[in-house]
């Protein structure tokens, strides 16, 4: 899978680089090939993955808005809840749906858990969700819906 990856907010392309970043809107030359982004976290950390590999929950009935057609996708990071400090945080968790980027949930240290919810409009295929750790980098999970 080739992965590219914004040099201005650290959003990931899979397959190819954008004309322009979802998140940030810089042009396709912001972004950089990385195909090794989550191999080199691993490596980085290989005990840090209980903290750092998202832990999901799909669940079929939204409970937020059960007037139309929604799948809650219920993200927290690690296993064992992973810290969130001034110096050691999840920056942002970034959903996908059927390989198209979503959404962006964005963290400061400030009195918040790493987790988040996507409130899904399809009802079948696949969800990739990926985190960014400021010091231990990307991690992702994907899950079928």
């Amino acid at each position: 899978m080739d992965i590219y990856i914004c040099k201005t907010c650290g959003h990931l392309a899979f397959e190819e680089a954008p004309d322009n970043c979802p998140v940030c809107n810089m042009p396709k030359d912001a972004f950089k090939s990385k195909n090794n982004v989550f191999v080199e976290s691993k490596e980085k950390s290989p005990e840090a993955e209980v903290k750092h590999v998202p832990s999901v929950k799909v669940v079929k009935t939204c409970g937020l808005i059960p007037e139309d057609t929604c799948t809650d996708v219920h993200v927290r990071v690690g296993e064992v809840l992973h810290p969130m400090t001034e110096g050691h945080l999840i920056t942002f968790i970034d959903c996908y749906v059927n390989d198209v980027y979503s959404g962006r949930v964005m963290f400061t240290a400030n009195s918040i858990n790493p987790a988040a919810a996507f409130h899904i409009k399809e009802t079948s295929g696949t969800v990739r969700l990926v985190e960014r750790c400021n010091i231990h980098g990307y991690w992702m999970t994907e899950v079928e819906l």
